[in-house]
C-alpha cells in the first residue's frame, strides 16, 4: 500500500506510531531532543501503548479509550507521574496524525493529578555525617588476605563492587553542594570547564556543556576554590589534570558508566550512613545534593531573589517553587519573618 493510499483511508494506531518514532528520530539528528528521549518514546510505545491501542484506527481513540487507558495503567499500580508520561507518548502520536490530516482534531484527555514529590535533602549534620562515611569508606583496609576481584565485580572494565570509594568522592559531594550541578554535570564537567575567579569575591565560573537545554555559566559558592584546588592537586599527582581531563572517573572513557559508578558508590555511602531515605521516605540519590544546595540557599542566603538562584542553577523560578521551597516552612526563616526595615535619618 502506498503513501497516497494511506493519506486517503484512515490508518491505523500502530502505522502512526512507527511513522512518528521515524519524526522523532530526525529530530534527534537535528539536535532537537536526545537520542535518549526518543529510545524512552520508543520503549513506552512498545510497552504500554502499542499493547492497549494496538489495532485500533487512529481517529477511534477518544476521550473514552485515553480514560479506559488510564484505567488499565492504573489497575497496574503504575505511579500517576507515570500515567501522565504516557499520555504525553499517546498525544504525541496523535499530533503526528493531526499534522499529517488523519485525524481532524485532537481529543479531550483525562486530568491525572500528579504531587510533586521533592528529592530528599540532607540537613546540615546529615551532611557532614555524608561526608564522614565518603571519607571513612575510601580508606576501608581490606580484609586480612586481600581481596581478588573477580569478572562479577566488573563494571566497564573496572572492579567497582567490594572496592573502596575513590579518594576524591569526599571532594565531589562538596563539590556538588557548592556549585548547584546536576548528577549529569558531573560526568561531563572537564578541567576546561572551570575557572577560577579571585577578586573582590572569590568564586568558580562554571562554562558546563548544554544541561537540560540550559547553557548559563554557574557561579559557585566560595568554597567550591578550594575543594577543587583539592581535586586539581589530586588530579596532578595521577596524570588526569590535562584540560580536556574530567574530574570525576577520568580514566573512564566511557562516561556513562563513570556515572553508574558514581550512582554506585554514592547509594553505598549512603547505605553505610543510614541516610539512604529522607524525611518523606524518598529514596536519595546524587540528586540530592543538589536540591540541598538550591535549599540551602533558600535558607541562608541573604536576601537572595528566586530568578537569580534559578539562573544560577540551570532551571526556572517556577522548578525552585514546587521543588524545593516547597520544603521550607515559616519556622526556617523566622528571623527574616521578624525582621524590620531600618528607617532612614
Amino acid at each position: 500500500m502506498n503513501q497516497a493510499s494511506l493519506a486517503l483511508e484512515t490508518p491505523g494506531f500502530d502505522w502512526v506510531v512507527s511513522q512518528t518514532i521515524v519524526a522523532e528520530h530526525a529530530r534527534a539528528v537535528r539536535h532537537e531532543v536526545s537520542a535518549q528521549t526518543v529510545r524512552m518514546f520508543e520503549m513506552r510505545c512498545e510497552k504500554h501503548l502499542l499493547p492497549f491501542f494496538g489495532g485500533m484506527a487512529i481517529d477511534a481513540i477518544q476521550y473514552p479509550q485515553l480514560m479506559r487507558f488510564v484505567d488499565e495503567l492504573s489497575r497496574q499500580q503504575l505511579h500517576n507521574a507515570t500515567i501522565r508520561q504516557l499520555l504525553i507518548a499517546v498525544r504525541k502520536v496523535l499530533n503526528w496524525a493531526l499534522v499529517h490530516e488523519h485525524i481532524t482534531g485532537l481529543p479531550a484527555f483525562p486530568k491525572v493529578r500528579s504531587e510533586s514529590t521533592p528529592r530528599g535533602g540532607f540537613t546540615p549534620c546529615e551532611l557532614l555525617k555524608l561526608w564522614h562515611f565518603a571519607k571513612q569508606q575510601s580508606t576501608l583496609v581490606r580484609p586480612e588476605g586481600g581481596y581478588t576481584p573477580s569478572h562479577r565485580d566488573r563494571q566497564g572494565g573496572l572492579f567497582a563492587k567490594g572496592m573502596p570509594t575513590p579518594v576524591w568522592f569526599r571532594w565531589m559531594i562538596a563539590f556538588m553542594v557548592n556549585s548547584f550541578v546536576r548528577p549529569t554535570d558531573l560526568r561531563n564537567i572537564q578541567h576546561q570547564h572551570v575557572q577560577v575567579v579571585r577578586g573582590r569575591h572569590t568564586y568558580l565560573r562554571l562554562v558546563l556543556p548544554e544541561s537540560k537545554k540550559h547553557t548559563e555559566k554557574i557561579i559557585t559558592l566560595r568554597p567550591a576554590v578550594r575543594i577543587y584546588e583539592q581535586i586539581l592537586a589530586y588530579a596532578q599527582r595521577h596524570g588526569h589534570s590535562a584540560p580536556d581531563d574530567y574530574l570525576f572517573y577520568p580514566e573512564v572513557s566511557n562516561r556513562k558508566t563513570a556515572m553508574m559508578l558514581m550512582d554506585v558508590q554514592f547509594r553505598r555511602i549512603l547505605e553505610a550512613a543510614g541516610l539512604r531515605q529522607g524525611a518523606r521516605g524518598q529514596n536519595r540519590t546524587l540528586y540530592s545534593l543538589r536540591h540541598t544546595a538550591i535549599t540551602f540557599r533558600l535558607l541562608y542566603g541573604q536576601g537572595i531573589d528566586l530568578l537569580t538562584l534559578a539562573k544560577n542553577a540551570r532551571t526556572s523560578v517556577e522548578m525552585i517553587e514546587k521543588f524545593y521551597a516547597s520544603e521550607l516552612n515559616p519556622e526556617m526563616n523566622v528571623a527574616m519573618l521578624q525582621s524590620r526595615r531600618q528607617r532612614v535619618g
